[in-house]
């Protein structure tokens, strides 16, 4: 996967007229790299984060050069839609780094399908240290063999490829499956009793809008 870029000069406030444009302003920085701004094709790296998401080592073509990163940081904006900037991280493909995988369950526990139970999971990515080359794609857990509550998957028990080293807690809960939670209905307060103020709520009402009329009268 490949996304091509420009170097660019700091924006400032000029990023919004790039968004504008269909443009996405970004950098890429890393261990013993000078941080460098750069300019891509808003869609296209849309496009290309669907398929790499965060664990996938993407070639990143710069004026010419080529370099292997990985998507470090999206900036949203909560009342516009997509990124508004990316930190994409150089690596450097014979030293290893620190990278969070996903964490995806497959399969169904015989509990939650008969409607005795409900999915936990305190844990949606771990921690993980290998060489760029070996990333995991995302950790695929199988919930099939928890069939009864209280049943669970702690980290130490995850199928870890060779070479990745994890750096979670080995007792860290990953999933598990636990009771059905029955919603709790609350008795509903009459609506006679509830439109009938207390003495002492009454007279505080009195006494603002007492405050208030004086107030009005001094205007």
């Amino acid at each position: 996967m490949q996304i091509k870029a420009s170097a660019r000069q700091p924006l400032g406030k000029r990023s919004r007229r790039m968004l504008r444009e269909g443009k996405l302003p970004a950098i890429v920085y890393g261990h013993n790299t000078e941080a460098t701004p750069i300019t891509l094709d808003k869609l296209e790296f849309q496009k290309v984060f669907l398929k790499s998401g965060r664990t996938h080592l993407i070639d990143l073509a710069i004026d010419g050069r080529t370099e292997k990163v990985l998507v470090r940081e999206i900036q949203t904006h909560p009342r516009r839609l997509g990124p508004i900037h990316v930190d994409f991280y150089q690596v450097n493909l014979q030293e290893t780094i620190e990278v969070d995988v996903p964490v995806h369950l497959v399969g169904e526990s015989a509990a939650v399908k008969r409607g005795d139970a409900d999915i936990l999971q305190p844990m949606h990515s771990v921690r993980v240290e290998c060489l760029p080359s070996d990333i995991p794609e995302a950790f695929e857990i199988d919930i099939t063999p928890l069939e009864e509550i209280d049943m669970e998957l702690r980290v130490a028990e995850l199928k870890v490829p060779r070479g990745v080293t994890v750096l979670d807690e080995p007792e860290q809960l990953v999933v598990k499956i636990v009771p059905k939670r029955e919603l709790k209905v609350e008795e509903e307060i009459p609506a006679a009793e509830a439109a009938v103020p207390a003495e002492g709520e009454a007279a505080a009402e009195g006494e603002a809008a007492a405050g208030e009329e004086a107030a009005e009268s001094e205007e």
